[in-house]
């Protein structure tokens, strides 16, 4: 029988002090790859690791081994079996040599952390890896009855059990060392669930139905001499489940326990694990074939796992696709079109859900199984909390089926991970379901599931409108294409409110396949997510999708508690939402809040808001408004002799003085109020704005230019456009132009909006 000469394995197995052995889980595997008749990877390509080999260095030095002797066209298996733990919100493996009592110095050098092995997979140069993760190990189904070790999956630092967290998150570990490259992972269980082992048996339930599928006995009928991926991955998501509750149920009394594997669907090569055994083949006349033509003749167009990822980037969008293909084909060019589009900069692109390879309950069909649907919800709010940890907004595009995904998976986070999402646009998505009549007219009843009557979409509407109440923390765009010839406006439009409706043209599957960038389908996206001045004002699309990103976090943050909020976390709250354009809901907190009647800081905040309001649309209530509060936070500033104080309202009211009144005499008095009261404060950003401005209304244009260059050089996006707005508007003021050929309009320019 040939072997699998490009097959290497990395297989981990460690006892450990509190009873768990998981070594001959990881012995089993290694005799059953290296058996000639049934796997057939050479001896040498198969590194074991158990007892003091499985440490940090031995670990860490057998990937290094991997590395060395794999290159682009190997496959690699690595399975792992043992424990796994957070400590200080670290991810990591625990090796052989880790125990409890250990000081947090040693403890940190003795773990491996996820992020290592992550790095370590990365530096490998195949794409054909698969990870087995047996963690969260409970021992006892059936004959000795339920004893779960719940310890098993955690360790602890000598006192420090409150920072480390009871660790049974083989999900979240399988996350996190998820390289987004298209590597396959498949974990023993989900997060918050425990990875069993029935009785007497020598291996855990894991483990010991993988070794059953690497052993060609997972199915009856094979149509080429090999097992491969998706196959194994298949086989462990039924049987494990089944198994486990046809155990629980037969308890006295009967358990409501749940074993269920996690499965990355985001698998890109389903390629070859092990060769059907030697006797099986046989008997069912397969044809010995090399591997390499196996592979060859399975062979598929690379799909992307990443549009663009930058380190900076804290904006995600995710494209989420139906049940006809995979995100990176089914979107056309609109990823690509949006990377080139500067206002995009500051925001990486994913797209999510399964890959090619994976056959959904139903096929690659329009409609799906509710299986398969809750089966990618969960994953993507496993992904949101684990994988997509660093990011402060994800924006979602869903098309067809892929918004239901994302509207379950929205309803299930938590609220820490909900309040995340920024934006959601639903694409042609039969979000209240297809109605009976036409299931049985048009469909003879083939996708009961998906009925607008059926218990999955009469309780994702129920938990939708419980959860919002027609009041989204988020941008919703709900679109409909003219010549949809699958989902009706109806099922598209009906759940949400008309402000939310938006219908372009096209039919299901063009409206996501724009061919320019004047198509409806990506102005529709485009504009969406750049709805906001600052794209208008500053010409730094990354830095505004950053600030963006920065001020939708505070504002979700502070909001809710916006009434104990102290002056500090007040402004913040205002400045956030006004950089979200949501200046009602701040001028209403300000109106209202009490601190703001007797603070002068947020008086001239208050002053601010009546400002910009008469700058966007000139209003004498608006101008009048703005005078009133300003002037009576200078005379209290005064009063208090609060320089600081002193000197930004003073120069609003010389600002106003010009731009409202055309007063120039009383301009450059309150010109000089501000420079009197800045020599008596040491210098920051706000005192050089204000020299400048007040040297520009007296008529020292050199001396003001000096002094805008020092606020440029040190403010950030956001005072550069509050500054660039008072020069810009107090200079054309003055000056009765505003020709863009004009030195300083150019400099003021330059200098805060480049």
């Amino acid at each position: 029988m040939s072997k699998l000469e490009k097959a290497y394995a990395l297989l981990i197995g460690i006892a450990y002090e509190d009873g768990l052995n998981t070594i001959g889980d990881a012995e089993d595997i290694a005799t059953i790859l290296t058996d000639e008749t049934i796997c057939g990877y050479p001896f040498e390509n198969v590194l074991l690791l158990t007892g003091k080999k499985a440490d940090r260095n031995g670990i860490l030095n057998a990937f290094k081994t991997l590395q060395e002797k794999t290159d682009e066209h190997s496959s690699v298996f690595i399975f792992y079996s043992g424990h796994g733990g957070v400590f200080e919100e670290t991810f990591h493996f625990v090796p052989h040599g880790m125990k409890d009592g250990m000081t947090e110095e040693e403890y940190k050098a003795a773990w491996v952390t996820a992020d290592e092995i992550k790095e370590s997979i990365n530096a490998l140069q195949t794409k054909r890896l698969i990870f087995f993760l047996d963690c969260c190990h409970a021992t006892g189904i059936a004959k000795s009855g339920i004893s779960a070790n719940r310890n098993a999956g955690a360790t602890s630092v000598e006192e420090k059990q409150d920072t480390s967290q009871k660790f049974t998150k083989a999900e979240g570990l399988a996350q996190k060392i998820d390289n987004e490259r298209g590597i396959s992972i498949v974990a023993s269980c989900k997060e918050d669930q425990e990875s069993y082992q029935l009785g007497d048996d020598r291996n855990s339930l894991f483990t010991k139905y993988l070794l059953q599928a690497l052993n060609g006995h997972h199915q009856t009928h094979f149509e080429e001499p090999y097992v491969r991926i998706l196959e194994v991955a298949g086989y462990l998501l039924r049987i494990i489940p089944q198994t486990i509750k046809d155990v629980a149920a037969q308890q006295d009394p009967p358990l409501t326990i749940k074993q269920e594997p996690y499965v990355n669907l985001e698998m890109y090569d389903n390629f070859i694990l092990s060769q059907v055994p030697e006797k099986l083949r046989k008997r069912l006349e397969l044809d010995e074939l090399q591997a390499s033509q196996i592979e060859n003749s399975k062979g598929a167009p690379e799909a992307k796992t990443i549009f663009r990822e930058s380190p900076d980037a804290n904006n995600l969008l995710l494209f989420i696709h139906g049940f006809t293909g995979e995100a990176s084909a089914t979107f056309g060019d609109i990823p690509e079109m949006l990377i080139n589009d500067p206002k995009m900069n500051g925001w990486d692109m994913k797209p999510f859900g399964y890959s090619q390879y994976v056959t959904p309950e139903m096929g690659k069909d329009v409609w799906a199984g509710i299986e398969d649907v809750d089966r990618i919800a969960n994953n993507l709010c496993t992904s949101v909390k684990y994988k997509y940890d660093k990011y402060d907004r994800i924006a979602i595009v869903a098309h067809s089926l892929g918004g239901l995904i994302a509207q379950r998976a929205i309803l299930d986070f938590k609220k820490e991970y909900r309040t995340k999402i920024s934006h959601l646009i639903l694409l042609g998505t039969p979000s209240a379901g297809i109605s009976p009549l036409k299931l049985k007219k048009i469909w003879n009843g083939k996708y009961n599931e998906m009925s607008s009557e059926g218990h999955f979409i009469r309780t994702l509407r129920k938990d939708w409108n419980e959860l919002f109440q027609k009041e989204y923390p988020f941008t919703l765009k709900v679109v409909a294409a003219i010549d949809d010839e699958f989902v009706d406006m109806d099922s598209c439009y009906g759940p949400f409110e008309s402000e939310h409706h938006i219908a372009i043209e096209g039919n299901h599957f063009s409206m996501v396949k724009p061919k320019t960038e004047n198509d409806d389908g990506y102005i529709l996206i485009q504009s969406t997510l750049t709805n906001s001045e600052f794209y208008q004002q500053y010409t730094n699309s990354e830095e505004v999708n950053i600030a963006l990103g920065k001020y939708d976090k505070v504002v979700k943050k502070l909001l809710p508690e916006k009434d104990r909020l102290d002056q500090k976390g007040l402004k913040q709250l205002i400045f956030g939402l006004e950089g979200l354009d949501r200046r009602d809901e701040a001028f209403q907190i300000l109106n209202e809040h009490p601190k703001a009647q007797v603070d002068t800081d947020l008086m001239g905040i208050i002053g601010g808001r009546y400002k910009r309001a008469y700058l966007k649309f000139p209003s004498k209530n608006d101008g009048e408004a703005a005078f009133v509060y300003y002037e009576l936070a200078l005379e209290q500033s005064t009063a208090k002799e609060n320089y600081d104080q002193m000197y930004y309202h003073a120069i609003n009211l010389a600002f106003l003085s010009i731009v409202v009144e055309n007063d120039k005499e009383k301009m450059r008095h309150y010109a000089n109020i501000a420079l009197d009261a800045c020599e008596k404060c040491g210098d920051n950003l706000w005192k050089f704005a204000t020299l400048a401005e007040a040297n520009m209304y007296l008529g020292q244009l050199d001396l003001a230019k000096k002094f805008y260059k020092k606020a440029a050089d040190i403010a950030g996006i956001r005072e550069k456009i509050s500054i660039h707005l008072n020069a810009y508007a107090g200079y054309t003021s003055l000056m009765q132009t505003n020709s863009l050929k004009d030195d300083f309009i150019q400099f003021l320019h330059e200098k805060f909006l480049s």
